[in-house]
């Protein structure tokens, strides 16, 4: 009986990848892009909104009060 050399062993990367794996991998792809595509179609589309400047003389605007103070206080880390 002759000795059969054997190989050194090799990384388990392989070489070819089956069909049905590249099917499924495009397949999910596809999928993928067109539910953002869809997606982004039924986006609803808000109508520009202008800068308004208060009418109401009143108004005296953005003030920082003590709750406000409180809350920012609050929020710091």
């Amino acid at each position: 009986m002759k000795p059969v050399p054997q190989r050194e062993a090799q990384a388990s990367t392989p070489t070819h990848v089956s069909s049905t794996n590249l099917r499924r991998r495009r397949f999910l792809l596809a999928l993928g892009a067109g539910t953002a595509t869809a997606a982004a179609a039924a986006a609803p589309v808000a109508p520009p909104v202008e800068a308004t400047t208060p009418t109401d003389e009143t108004s005296q605007g953005y003030r920082v009060t003590d709750h406000v103070r409180d809350y920012y206080a609050s929020t710091r880390l």
